[in-house]
C-alpha cells in the first residue's frame, strides 16, 4: 500500500509543479490587463493582441490547473447523495468515477486536442483578420497537457482512495492539501 502512495504521490508532483507556474502566470496575466486598461483609458492605445494574450492566459491557467484541483479537491461537486453514504461507499464512488468517466473523457480529449493542435500548427492559424496573435497552436497546446494532468490528478486520486479504503490507518482522505 505505501508504494501506491509512493505512485499516487509521483503522478501528483507534476500536476504542483504546473499549477505553481501558472501561479505564476497570474501575475503575468495581471500585468497584461493592467497595463491594457490603464493604456486604454489614460493613453487611448488599445490592442486585439493584449485582449487575446488576457484570454489565451486565462484559458491556459484555467486548464492547467485541473488536475491540481483534482488532487485538492478543489473541483466542483455536487454532493446530494453522498452525505448520506458511508465513507466506504464515497471512496468506492470516487474510483469508480475516476476509472470509467474521468481517465475515458481526458483520453479523448487529449485524442482530439492533439489532432486539433497539430491542424493549426500546419495550417499556422493565427486570429481571424490578422489583427491578434499568431501561433494559435501555442494555447490550443494547453488542452491536452491540461487532459494529460487531470488523468495524472484523478489517477492519484484513485489510488489514494484505494488505501484510504483498505488501509485507513494509513490514510485518511485521499484528497491532498496543499502545504
Amino acid at each position: 500500500m505505501e508504494q501506491l502512495l509512493r505512485i499516487a504521490e509521483i503522478l501528483s508532483v507534476p500536476c504542483r509543479v504546473v499549477a505553481r507556474g501558472c501561479g505564476w502566470l497570474l501575475l503575468v496575466l495581471m500585468a497584461v490587463i493592467l497595463y491594457d486598461v490603464i493604456g486604454r483609458r489614460f493613453f487611448a492605445t488599445g490592442s486585439f493582441k493584449l485582449q487575446e494574450l488576457e484570454w489565451h492566459l486565462h484559458g491556459a491557467i484555467a486548464v492547467l490547473c485541473f488536475g491540481w484541483a483534482y488532487i485538492c479537491n478543489a473541483h466542483v461537486r455536487i454532493d446530494l447523495f453522498a452525505e448520506r453514504l458511508t465513507e466506504s461507499a464515497r471512496l468506492k464512488i470516487e474510483i469508480l468515477a475516476i476509472l470509467l468517466f474521468l481517465v475515458p473523457f481526458m483520453l479523448a480529449m487529449t485524442w482530439f486536442s492533439v489532432d486539433f493542435t497539430y491542424r493549426s500548427y500546419i495550417r499556422a492559424e493565427g486570429s481571424p483578420g490578422g489583427v491578434g496573435l499568431p501561433n494559435r497552436w501555442i494555447i490550443k497546446s494547453a488542452i491536452p497537457l491540461g487532459a494529460i494532468l487531470t488523468i495524472f490528478g484523478g489517477l492519484a486520486v484513485a489510488l489514494r482512495a484505494y488505501v484510504a479504503l483498505h488501509r485507513p490507518d494509513l490514510i485518511a482522505t485521499p484528497w491532498k492539501t496543499e502545504k
